[in-house]
């Protein structure tokens, strides 16, 4: 069990090595040891701004060395951070915002924070104390919030996931799935909104290694390049950017050691290419929802896995259980399938003040130490009492699109906010994770007119309310929507219908 906190592995760290590179970021570098001290200035300044233990605190930076600072002094200051991706609509930022309270918002100017329709105060990193804060000074426990991880919410809004230090920990320390130390440089290029953030920072950051930052969206010219250029071992890569790199731009993986992929099912084919054309490169299949951080399950993939029907997404990792069951709670028999349940230190407190959901979805565990909660992840698995667990498919209205889990009536209920819209049903097409689309179907309240002009302004509405990975593909205006026997809407007579525009 791991009952260090974050901060305090990586000053050990820092204490350890503090010359050695931890961060990279376009030119500008940081050590350990001055990545430490500058964390300490900057921790002082948000305790001196009223921020305590327990407290939250938004960080709304470009991801890169600053915003790492802002990271760290934010749990050395007792304190969870949650990431304002400056990337995201600010319709969505707000309601992030509203959700967290944070105390402060760590910004680079008092307008963005303005713009976040926030009256937290504003904090910037230039205006950093020389006093560093005093080793000690802010008691925290490994249970307390380290960050807030947004995900897809089936209300209509994103539902905040407040994961403990003890959770993001648990996924690096004490583990083998891959390479961790002193002689690792990972990459990162996760959008900073997505939990695979909190595996490509702090896992060089907790054990010795470097992290260089990507600049912009991943591009597999510049990954050669910064590959070439800082000797990058590492790679946590989703599955869908992974197919198209292995399919266009496969130098770009060249001269890693360790390749990690997750967030989709991992074509066989592309899976079988790697493990011929780089025979000594280990390469990890992950799984695991945002609230067992990043991964709950790994699997080594070898020629053999590869040659399967569905490369498995294997055993549980070290201090993580989990339970393939039937409707009635109790373990299917070998080769049946279930649904995955998940257990242990990487699970996350709940949702951010939603006491309802987190009691639905965080449920007693009978199998566990009595009070322990598991995870209903919504996924069925196939079970083999031998050998690695088999992805099998949803059970409920999710999907993933480009790795990022997206509820479809959260779409909807985004759409069907604007007032010409009377209804919206949203649908995913395409059978491969890299082609995978949204579609809406929608009712709308004015006269047919210009379906052009309609589709324009929808779609021009939905960027201002969604991040991109959330936008449809396509909106097409319907004059009716098909209907089954008892008056629900008719999905699949939808799709048949719309063969063309669906590209079903």
């Amino acid at each position: 069990m791991t009952t260090q906190c974050l901060h305090k592995t990586f000053e050990e760290q820092a204490a350890a090595a503090p010359e050695a590179l931890a961060v990279v970021s376009q030119g500008e570098e940081l050590t350990y040891g001055e990545l430490d001290a500058r964390a300490d200035r900057v921790a002082q300044l948000l305790v001196d701004a009223g921020v305590r233990r327990g407290s939250l605190v938004g960080i709304h930076l470009e991801r890169g060395a600053q915003m790492v600072v802002a990271i760290l002094a934010t749990l050395k200051a007792g304190a969870g951070y949650a990431m304002l991706d400056p990337e995201f609509p600010v319709h969505r930022l707000r309601d992030m915002v509203e959700d967290v309270a944070p105390a402060v918002v760590i910004a680079d100017s008092e307008a963005d924070v303005n713009r976040l329709g926030s009256s937290a105060e504003f904090v910037g990193l230039a205006s950093a104390t020389d006093r560093p804060l005093p080793r000690g000074a802010v008691a925290a426990t490994s249970e307390d919030t380290a960050c807030i991880i947004f995900t897809s919410g089936s209300t209509g809004r994103p539902k905040g996931v407040a994961a403990p230090h003890r959770a993001l920990a648990g996924t690096v320390l004490g583990q083998s799935y891959t390479r961790f130390g002193p002689d690792t440089v990972w990459l990162q290029c996760a959008p900073i909104s997505w939990d695979a953030f909190v595996l490509e920072l702090w896992g060089p950051l907790l054990t010795g290694g470097t992290c260089v930052f990507h600049p912009g969206r991943p591009n597999p010219l510049q990954m050669e390049r910064l590959v070439a250029a800082h000797g990058i071992t590492t790679m946590n890569l989703p599955t869908v950017l992974f197919h198209v790199i292995m399919e266009e731009y496969p130098e770009a993986l060249a001269g890693l050691t360790d390749l990690l992929v997750g967030g989709e099912a991992l074509s066989p084919e592309h899976a079988a290419q790697l493990v011929r054309d780089f025979p000594v490169l280990r390469f990890v299949n992950g799984y695991g929802p945002v609230e067992c951080m990043v991964f709950v399950t790994t699997h080594r993939v070898t020629a053999e896995s590869a040659a399967r029907a569905s490369v498995p997404i294997g055993h549980s990792m070290a201090g993580k259980n989990v339970y393939v069951l039937d409707e009635q709670l109790q373990p299917v028999a070998d080769g049946d399938i279930g649904e995955l349940y998940a257990s242990g230190e990487g699970l996350a407190n709940g949702y951010l003040g939603r006491p309802g959901t987190t009691a639905e979805r965080f449920v007693a565990d009978p199998f566990g130490r009595p009070g322990g909660r598991m995870y209903r992840t919504g996924d069925f698995v196939r079970m083999h009492a031998d050998g690695p667990l088999e992805f099998i498919g949803r059970v409920d209205g999710q999907v993933k699109v480009r790795g990022v889990r997206v509820e479809f009536t959260e779409v909807e209920s985004v759409l069907e906010a604007h007032p010409a819209v009377k209804r919206a049903v949203v649908v995913a097409t395409g059978d491969k994770p890299e082609d995978r689309r949204l579609v809406a179907f929608l009712a709308v309240r004015t006269e047919q007119g210009d379906t052009g002009s309609e589709e324009a302004e929808l779609r021009s509405y939905a960027v201002e309310k969604m991040p991109e990975f959330m936008v449809p593909h396509r909106f097409v205006v319907l004059d009716s929507f098909p209907v089954t026997h008892n008056g629900k809407i008719d999905r699949i007579a939808l799709l048949e219908s719309n063969k063309e525009i669906s590209g079903k």
